[in-house]
C-alpha cells in the first residue's frame, strides 16, 4: 500500500545512507579497506539509494503517493552490496557480521521482482538497528534462504534483546524500547522497514533470542511461481570479514 511517507522518516533514511556512504570512503581512504569493484559498487548503490530518496522527498508534497518502481533484478548482488556497505559501521564498533548466502545465486534470485532500492532500505535498517544494539565485542549473522515463491532474510545479533511485548511495539514510529537507554536512535527505523516491507507484499517479524539478542525475519515475494525450491546450500557460510 502506498501513502504519504512523513519526512522525519525520509530524513532518517538519508543519514543512514549518507552514514555508510562516508564510513566506506573513510575506510578506503585510511587503508581499512581495499578499493574492489564491490566495495565501490556498494557505494554506488548506497548513493543510488540516497537519490531515490531526494526525489521521494521532491515529490512528497505534490504527490499523496510515492509508487514503487519494480523491476527484475539480481537480489543477490544487491544484498551482498548491502551488507559489504555496513562492514565499516560494525567494525567501527567492535561487531563481527557474518553472512549465510549461496554460494551460487539461483535463477530465481538473478532474475528477481521487486524494488531494489526499497529493498535495500530493508536491509539496512534492519542492519543498522542491530549493529546499534550490539555490544563491541558481539555478532550479528545474517542468512538468506529461499522457500516457495519467497525471500527469507533473517538477521540475529547479540544485543540486549527485546522486552515482554516490544515485539510488535517496535515497528511502532518513534518506539524506543527498554534496551534504547543510552543508544542513539530516533526510534524510526523499524517502522521504515516494517512500510516498505508490507509496501512491497512481504512481513517482517521481531523476536527474542535465546539466551540474549534478538532475530529479525523479513520476507519478501519472488515471481509467482519461480521461487519454487530450498537452496540446499544456503546455509553454507559466507562470511565477510
Amino acid at each position: 500500500m502506498n501513502e504519504r511517507v512523513p519526512m522525519v522518516e525520509l530524513v532518517h533514511e538519508m543519514r543512514n545512507e549518507l552514514a555508510i556512504a562516508r564510513a566506506n570512503l573513510e575506510g578506503l581512504v585510511d587503508g581499512k579497506f581495499a578499493p574492489t569493484k564491490e566495495r565501490l559498487l556498494a557505494i554506488i548503490q548506497a548513493l543510488g539509494q540516497l537519490e531515490a530518496l531526494v526525489e521521494d522527498m521532491r515529490v512528497r508534497d505534490v504527490a499523496v503517493d510515492m509508487p514503487a518502481r519494480p523491476s527484475l533484478l539480481d537480489v543477490c548482488a544487491l544484498l551482498d552490496r548491502e551488507y559489504r556497505s555496513i562492514e565499516p559501521i560494525a567494525r567501527a564498533r567492535g561487531v563481527s557480521v557474518s553472512i549465510h548466502q549461496c554460494p551460487v545465486p539461483l535463477g530465481e534470485c538473478v532474475h528477481f521482482y521487486g524494488d531494489a532500492a526499497r529493498i535495500g532500505q530493508i536491509v539496512k535498517n534492519v542492519l543498522i538497528n542491530a549493529v546499534r544494539y550490539t555490544p563491541r565485542g558481539g555478532t550479528i549473522s545474517v542468512d538468506c534462504t529461499h522457500d516457495a515463491d519467497q525471500l527469507e532474510i533473517r538477521v540475529a545479533d547479540t544485543g540486549p534483546g527485546l522486552a515482554d511485548g516490544e515485539s510488535a511495539q517496535i515497528f511502532e514510529p518513534g518506539f524506543r524500547g527498554e534496551a534504547s537507554r543510552g543508544t542513539a536512535g530516533s526510534g524510526y527505523g523499524l517502522s521504515v522497514a516494517k512500510h516498505l516491507v508490507e509496501e512491497q507484499g512481504g512481513t517482517i517479524e521481531a523476536a527474542a533470542a535465546s539466551p540474549h539478542g534478538a532475530v529479525f525475519t523479513v520476507r519478501l515475494p519472488g515471481r509467482a511461481g519461480a521461487m519454487n525450491h530450498l537452496c540446499s546450500e544456503c546455509r553454507l557460510p559466507h562470511a565477510h570479514r
